[in-house]
């Protein structure tokens, strides 16, 4: 299905419900989209998750508790988050990295809120970018490696704890400020080895030169991915879709998990979920 059929029958199903209860069925619409994710990865029996975009990696850390033999790896921009964050990922036995993945190996500038909050909170924001978030007041810029996701996979770290990204049974959580366009463009050859894919996407620029999901979509079509289901907790300017590898995943298998989704969300009321 391409993306504008994929949106109109996603609008179609939530779009009523978001105006009638606006943030209760929001937060609800995402709480089933991750639901989904869970289910899943359960389904096809998903043995590594790649937490790109990571922050605290909260699903890193619950898909290597939930199962022993799991493996995840957590791949966060921030050096700040990375120092904070990591030990705790890597005390449960996640592999957790600072880079940023773009499209161009090498080292690039990180945009971070630079305000007296974030200064005494030491600039542990999540919204920080490789782009420039458009509602940031004053910046700084500090410098950090970039590595595309395709080199990633032959990084000596990522390589020595996941030797074969072929032979595992991956999915992805992606979550990169604006910045997912750029990450496609880098993952010609990796992408296609994973399962699924939960991205973060904006129908709005909210980070300057960012591509909106109509683009992003697009670049996830051509790598072989299709839109399975979305949510609508932010929107109308952010929200996040599930894209799934058709060569590895047909959509007639995931026929009851949608069906499961679609029936929860023509039932939400707020009293029945608060």
């Amino acid at each position: 299905m391409n993306y504008p059929a994929f949106e109109a029958d996603q609008f179609a199903l939530q779009n009523d419900m978001v105006e009638r209860y606006d943030r209760a069925f929001r937060q609800f619409s995402n709480q089933e989209l991750v639901r989904v994710f869970h289910e899943m990865i359960a389904l096809e029996d998903v043995t590594c998750i790649l937490e790109l975009g990571a922050h605290r990696a909260p699903t890193s850390k619950r898909f290597v508790r939930a199962q022993e033999g799991r493996k995840a790896v957590a791949i966060e921009a921030n050096p700040f988050n990375y120092a904070k964050f990591g030990p705790l990922a890597e005390d449960v036995g996640v592999l957790y990295l600072n880079y940023a993945l773009t499209d161009k190996t090498g080292p690039l500038n990180l945009v971070l809120s630079d305000s007296d909050r974030d200064r005494k909170r030491g600039h542990t924001k999540t919204s920080n970018s490789i782009l420039l978030n458009l509602d940031f007041g004053r910046t700084k810029k500090v410098e950090v490696p970039g590595i595309t996701f395709d080199d990633l996979e032959n990084e000596a770290a990522f390589k020595e704890y996941l030797p074969s990204l072929t032979d595992t049974r991956a999915a992805l959580w992606i979550d990169v400020e604006g910045a997912l366009s750029q990450l496609l463009d880098g993952a010609k050859t990796a992408l296609p080895k994973c399962l699924f894919a939960m991205a973060e996407v904006e129908r709005v620029e909210r980070f300057e030169g960012q591509k909106t999901v109509e683009h992003v979509a697009k670049q996830f079509a051509d790598l072989g991915f299709y839109p399975f289901l979305r949510d609508s907790e932010y929107m109308p300017t952010q929200h996040n879709v599930i894209f799934v590898n058709g060569a590895l995943i047909k959509s007639q298998k995931l026929a009851d998990i949608k069906g499961g989704f679609i029936n929860r969300i023509k039932s939400f009321t707020p009293e029945a979920n608060a």
